[in-house]
Order: structure tokens, then C-alpha cells, then sequence
């Protein structure tokens, strides 16, 4: 700082003090309001809950999956004389009633009482599939793997096609595994 006789005095920048930054940070930071703090807690709380929805659903998935049998030995049980290289047709599924456009077959994301690759639940654009359970021999299987002879491994499971009208007749979804 300069001061010369009737001038002003002169400050350098030198000559400014300085602020404790610490200090002035914290002054600086807003301060959460009470709107605020209860936004985020309840959005903390959405997220757990939520999240856990998921849990849920990924439960009662693997729980109907679990309820829903598939034999899957293809050399003994309902396939023992038919699945062995079976080329009748073309047909995947043996003999059975099959859907051939596979439009009886469940390809979307499992859920809504349906799992992708098995006989579907719902409507269609000709009437309405549901899933036949327990009726693949002796009562007590959905479905059975089927070997076909282009080298793969169907699974064939039981349910109904019923048209607009009302009749209901057997059907089969053959899915490649």
C-alpha cells in the first residue's frame, strides 16, 4: 500500500487478505431443507420397495417353475418307444395334436401365469390356449423332451386351443431346448 500527500492510497492485490476457504466452502453449501430431506427419504424408501417387487416376482418365477414337471429323460417315460429319432412327418412332439406355428407357445418374457417355451395361457388371434398341467403321463407331468432327428431336443408341453366359439381341442407347444 502506497500513500503519497492528497492521493488516494493505492491497494495491491498482494495486499488483500485472505479467506479461509474451509470456512467459506461451508458457508457456501446449501443447506438441505426439510422438503428436501423428506424427498430423499422417500425416494430411498420407492427404491426399496420396488427392488424388492423384483424379488417378489423372481420368487413366484422360479415357484411356478418349480410346480410345473418336465420329464426330460427322453429314453424312458411317455417318449420311451416314440422319441428315439422319430421323423413322423416332420412332427416334433410324436403324434400328439401340435400346434405347428408354435402360435401356442409362450414367447415372451416369463410372468402373467406363463413361462417362455411352454404351452401359453391367453388369448390369440384365433381364440384362447390355456395350459393342460398334470396331464403327461400318469398325471403327473406338464411337458416331455422329445428328440427329433434334425439333432434337437424338443420340449413338448400339454394344454388346449379353444376357438371363439367355445370348443376346445387338444394341443401341443414344441419348443427347441
Amino acid at each position: 500500500m502506497s500513500n503519497t500527500p492528497g492521493s488516494r492510497p493505492t491497494i495491491r492485490f498482494e495486499d488483500l487478505p485472505t479467506a479461509d476457504e474451509a470456512r467459506l466452502r461451508k458457508r457456501l453449501r446449501p443447506r438441505p431443507t426439510r422438503r428436501t430431506f423428506l424427498g430423499s427419504v422417500l425416494g430411498a424408501g420407492a427404491a426399496v420397495g420396488l427392488s424388492s417387487l423384483v424379488l417378489v416376482n423372481r420368487a413366484t418365477d422360479s415357484a411356478q417353475a418349480a410346480y410345473w414337471q418336465d420329464w426330460t429323460n427322453t429314453a424312458t417315460g411317455p417318449c420311451a418307444t416314440y422319441a428315439r429319432d422319430h421323423t413322423e412327418r416332420g412332427i416334433q412332439c410324436g403324434p400328439s395334436p401340435m400346434c405347428t406355428t408354435k402360435s401356442c407357445c409362450w414367447k415372451y418374457r416369463n410372468g402373467a401365469g406363463n413361462l417362455v417355451g411352454w404351452h401359453k395361457s391367453a388369448p390369440g388371434s384365433t381364440g384362447y390356449y390355456t395350459h393342460r398341467p398334470d396331464d403327461c403321463w400318469n398325471s403327473t407331468y406338464d411337458s416331455w423332451h422329445w428328440n427329433f432327428s434334425d439333432g434337437y431336443t424338443y420340449r413338448c408341453s400339454d394344454g388346449w386351443t379353444c376357438s371363439a366359439g367355445g370348443s376346445c381341442s387338444k394341443s401341443i407347444c414344441p419348443w427347441p431346448m
